[in-house]
């Protein structure tokens, strides 16, 4: 049997595969790239996949990098940010405690439809010279030799094909991670569920209480959000698409999967009613799309690119967990990492280097998103915790790993070296902050609600986060020494209003830093 030779292989027609072939064919126009898939397209719109959210990386590589802003603003919600509720639920919603923002930053951010997006990226790749061969099966690859191997079949049909390159982007399949043995616990225990129904739910329409309804600045648009039910050890989504359905989700650790049934939908559907009966009424009624369950999502990969050609991106690497939806952002590090690489060797260059340091701030990345989770599941039902931790998070990931990204500094191995003692300082910040939510966390505190709205859009310290991400012109040095101590002085504010006795004096440092959430959290 003949072998065909590609340039590029890439193993996956998924949202990772298909955007890193967008962006080879950026990075450099002449190669020859395959993308193998097992679905055939056009895939299935509002059930191809989960994973419907997207957040600020993420999307600056997809409507940026990738230049896509057209299609997403003709196919794909714009997300109205993150949104929790807690406390007991009461015959009003409204009497539950919500964290969010009445109006939104400057940044896009989307709700996005799977099937849509990836439909389109095939489409745009073909018209692009990208050869995309769909409903054949990986039988077996080889990335052991200078040139690496790919079998596929398609029924009693099997093809064989040789590159320089050959990229992971198969999900959880994981071939080359199966193959080469780098498999990695990642720490952190989760399980998860999800369904979608054929209706549109809207969150504005579970309470008609005015003053409620009045807190968004845009009318009607608090059902836009990622919005979420909160619970010691779980959490629930609510996400609208495009298309008229509606993603439901659950999330929890060990503690709170063994307390209730989650076998199949009507024993997950019988757990809301008991516990969050809105939620369960918005759906009674529905067509249920699908239901699926994940235990143990979390995982590691103890190397994700090398100088001897191949690669390995999206979920195939690694996956940290669901919350505040960092799966695009990680395909954003993967697939710019893995570009570069690439274009780099066949322009003849030395890329040993490179995929070292590549390496090392991918595996980074991945620890400090790991360390916004682990451990910390059962502090998600707990008001006060979780009103900082998101101020806290979004802080961090705005002023750090996000500004890095939008300059595009994460490529620049020269200028990085000059960013890492600022960068250390940040990670230690975090590590000491997230240490403090870890330790209430064990105690899984449910506040009793009342009514209060921890309104995000009035952090001082947020404004001036996301000020300096929307300014391109600003130097990304000076940038990063004024957000890091900016954090400085953020932690140590978080820290007192976690401990039992917080300062009863609201210091003029503090109220530059957080106004009036002060108030509003420790309430």
């Amino acid at each position: 049997m003949s072998v065909i030779h590609k340039d590029v292989i890439i193993a996956g027609g998924g949202l990772a595969g298909l955007t890193l072939a967008r962006q080879l064919k950026q990075t450099k126009p002449e190669l020859d790239i395959l993308v193998v898939e097992r679905n055939q397209f056009p895939v299935p719109e509002k059930t191809a996949k989960v994973g419907e959210s997207t957040v600020e990386i993420g999307s600056r590589y997809l409507t940026y990098t990738l230049g896509l802003r057209e299609h997403f603003s003709e196919r794909h919600l714009r997300k109205h940010g993150l949104r929790c509720f807690f406390g007991t639920p009461q015959s009003d919603f409204a009497q539950q405690d919500e964290l969010g923002v009445s109006e939104l930053f400057g940044i896009p951010t989307y709700q996005i439809d799977r099937g849509a997006i990836e439909n389109y990226l095939h489409t745009s790749v073909s018209a692009d010279g990208v050869e995309v061969l769909d409903g054949v099966t990986t039988k077996h690859l080889d990335v052991s030799g200078e040139l690496k191997q790919l079998t596929v079949t398609n029924g009693a049909r099997e093809q064989r094909f040789s590159s320089r390159w050959l990229i992971d982007a198969a999900g959880r399949q994981a071939l080359i991670k199966n193959q080469l043995g780098l498999q990695q616990d990642s720490g952190h225990k989760g399980n998860a569920l999800w369904f979608r129904i054929d209706k549109q739910v809207k969150l504005d329409d579970w309470s008609s209480d005015a003053d409620w309804r009045a807190r968004i600045k845009q009318a009607g648009t608090r059902w836009l959000s990622t919005n979420h039910l909160m619970g010691p050890g779980y959490w629930i989504w609510v996400i609208p698409l495009d298309n008229g359905a509606t993603s439901f989700g659950m999330v929890m650790d060990d503690q709170a999967l063994a307390a209730g049934d989650f076998s199949c939908f009507e024993a997950t559907f019988a757990w809301l009613q008991q516990h969050h009966p809105q939620c369960a009424a918005s759906i009674e009624g529905a067509r249920i799309l699908d239901y699926v369950v994940i235990n143990d999502y979390s995982h590691g990969c103890q190397q994700m690119f090398s100088d001897l050609g191949w690669g390995v991106t999206g979920e195939s690497g690694v996956f940290a967990d669901p919350f505040y939806s960092p799966g695009s952002d990680f395909i954003a590090f993967n697939n710019t990492f893995i570009s570069e690489l690439v274009g780099d060797s066949f322009s003849g260059h030395d890329i040993r280097l490179k995929s070292r340091v590549f390496e090392s701030m991918n595996q980074s990345f991945f620890a400090s998103t790991l360390s916004l989770y682990n451990g910390e599941y059962g502090g998600f039902g707990d008001r006060r915790m979780m009103s900082l931790k998101l101020v806290w998070d979004y802080a961090y990931y705005w002023g750090v790993l996000s500004l890095l990204f939008f300059r595009n500094a994460v490529t620049d191995v020269t200028l990085m070296r000059s960013l890492n003692p600022n960068l250390r300082e940040a990670q230690a910040l975090n590590e000491r902050v997230q240490g403090e939510f870890r330790q209430r966390a064990k105690q899984r505190i449910v506040l009793p609600a009342q009514g209060l709205f921890m309104n995000q859009f009035e952090v001082p310290c947020l404004k001036q986060f996301s000020r300096v991400l929307e300014d391109d012109s600003l130097d990304v040095s000076h940038s990063l020494a004024n957000n890091v101590a900016l954090l400085q002085r953020l932690a140590a504010h978080t820290i007192d209003m976690l401990g039992a006795n917080p300062s009863q004096q609201i210091s003029d440092d503090e109220c530059a830093v957080l106004g009036d959430y002060r108030r509003s959290v420790l309430a």
